[in-house]
């Protein structure tokens, strides 16, 4: 029975995870987001635009990109993708793609978040000498702090709540045990 729970709640998380697209990039990379046009699947469409919210970004129609009056540097790329040269962190949000199709055929639209790290200036390390007085308590020797990536942090979190969900289950599996050998215990006595 908990192998067929544990099946399950896999099958979910992997599910949630695949459906949500985000898109993570260091302050000044150049952004690539990627819409519902694959390489091997043509699509055959009135219009394709992209949004920031609800505002335009780009549209092609017709095989013609046409460029709104959008606050940043915004193009096309492969197979209608989105490409965002040097971002900030201001241009994170969430993005939208909508395909209005020709008649008859099926519209559709997707989301797509970008988040953009804040921007790190690189400064040179000073040297400071360490000077101890009798009531020092603090030291004035720079802190080597080094940052994990945003994909650590996320991992950690998910086996943090797997093994969450797993003890879980093996305490419901116990009470189960123990409650079914009391009421054999009273059957019995």
């Amino acid at each position: 029975m908990s192998q067929e729970i544990l099946f399950i709640i896999m099958l979910l998380v992997h599910h949630t995870t695949q459906s949500q697209r985000e898109v993570i990039k260091d302050c000044d990379e150049d952004v690539l987001l990627e819409g519902p046009v694959s390489r091997n699947k043509a699509l055959d469409f009135f219009s394709f635009t992209w949004y920031k919210g609800e505002t335009a970004i780009i549209r092609m129609r017709k095989d013609k990109p046409q460029a709104f009056n959008f606050s940043r540097e915004a193009r096309f790329g492969e197979n209608l993708s989105l490409i965002l040269p040097l971002v900030k962190p201001e241009d994170s949000g969430t993005y939208k793609y909508k395909i209005i199709a020709n008649v008859g055929g099926q519209s559709k639209e997707g989301t797509v978040t970008l988040r953009v790290n804040e921007c790190v200036t690189q400064t040179n390390p000073t040297t400071a000498t360490a000077t101890t007085t009798p009531n020092s308590t603090q030291s004035n020797l720079p802190l080597d702090v080094q940052e994990f990536p945003p994909h650590w942090s996320l991992a950690g979190y998910l086996l943090v709540a797997i093994a969450k969900i797993l003890l879980s289950l093996t305490c419901i599996q116990m009470m189960h045990v123990i409650s079914t050998r009391r009421e054999k215990n009273r059957l019995y006595s």
